[in-house]
């Protein structure tokens, strides 16, 4: 049964990881992003949620297609996106981990 569990959330970590991916190519063409660290760092304690001590995601219904994918999956497992380095280079913004990525606009491009 543990090893069904781990299975499972080595399976959505990894379909996470595709989307994510996915998404970053589309969004070659990027939108200007807010470079404010100091907004950021608000927004994210503004959005705590207080049974986990994690902020909280944005909505999966604001977003369509492979974006609404990787909120959705941001959303199911933070404490994991939490312990995990981003890539992105979004330091300068504000962000820590990759769940930073998706309590705001960032994780869709």
């Amino acid at each position: 049964m543990v090893e069904n569990k781990m299975h499972h959330s080595v399976f959505i970590l990894l379909l996470f990881a595709f989307c994510l991916t996915m998404i970053n190519i589309e969004s070659s063409k990027a939108i200007a992003q807010d470079t404010d660290a100091k907004a950021f760092k608000s927004l994210k304690e503004k959005s705590i949620n207080p049974e986990t001590g994690l902020p909280k995601t944005l909505d999966p219904d604001r977003f369509r297609g492979k974006a609404k994918g990787a909120y959705t999956i941001a959303k199911e497992i933070p404490e994991i996106l939490a312990q995990i380095p981003c890539f992105c280079e979004c330091e300068p913004f504000g962000h820590e981990n990759l769940l930073d990525c998706f309590i705001d606009n960032h994780g869709a491009g």
